[in-house]
């Protein structure tokens, strides 16, 4: 409904009527400074209704009541404007994105987080696959959980080896650990082996230059870390 302000002598309307709503703004955006201001660095496509009713809502608290004028809507802006609420479009755009980051979070092959465990162990595996004999040998001296970590895979290994490697030789003993000083050595010699000569070959492993048969090696994996020495 239009009307006249009886003080200002201002055309008023309700925000009802959309049209003179519309109409109003788009004056104030082409004959104003502070409309041209609006256009030209703060208006963009997917803001332009937001800001509108924006406009609107601080145009009805400057008017006291829901009869509006053009001067009461140029206020609105203004002081919207000047206050932040409506954001330059640069700084708006950059606001945008700021809030939604890439997610580079690792995921396994179904999308799921990988936990911290998860991806301290991928680490550890791509450094055994990469790394030198001396750098694997270096880093399981120093590195605790990456010492668990090759015995873990050790263990694995042992456990889906076929079973032809596993074999023991017609007519070969099996030397079982008498005393703790040999649990020492054997700790000792294992921690500075490569893990590519763990490996049992023909049902052998070599550790310290020497040859030893795989069910021997096993028990004395065993005993040793029983006894916290690996």
């Amino acid at each position: 409904m239009i009307g006249r302000n009886t003080e200002t002598g201002d055309i008023t309307f309700t925000i009802d009527d959309r049209e003179e709503v519309v109409g109003a703004l788009k004056e104030i955006f082409r004959t104003t400074e502070v409309g041209k201001l609006y256009l030209k660095e703060f208006y963009t496509k997917e803001r332009g209704d937001e800001d509108a009713e924006k406009i609107l809502g601080a145009a009805i608290q400057i008017a006291g009541s829901q009869n509006i004028s053009t001067r009461h809507l140029q206020h609105a802006l203004t002081l919207l404007l000047d206050s932040g609420e409506i954001q330059p479009r640069v700084a708006a755009q950059a606001e945008q994105l700021e809030e939604e980051p890439e997610d580079l979070r690792p995921r396994d092959r179904n999308g799921k987080l990988l936990t911290p465990q998860q991806i301290a162990w991928s680490e550890m595996t791509t450094f055994a696959n990469t790394a030198t004999p001396d750098a694997i040998r270096q880093r399981r001296h120093t590195d605790s959980v990456f010492a668990e970590f090759v015995r873990t895979n050790l263990r694995r290994e042992m456990a889906e080896t076929a079973i032809g490697d596993a074999v023991v030789p017609a007519g070969q003993s099996v030397t079982k650990a008498r005393s703790s000083q040999e649990l020492v050595d054997f700790a000792r010699k294992y921690t500075l082996e490569p893990t590519t000569n763990l490996r049992p070959k023909g049902g052998y492993v070599t550790l310290g230059g020497e040859q030893m048969s795989w069910s021997t090696f096993n028990d004395l994996l065993s005993r040793a870390s029983a006894a916290n020495l690996l």
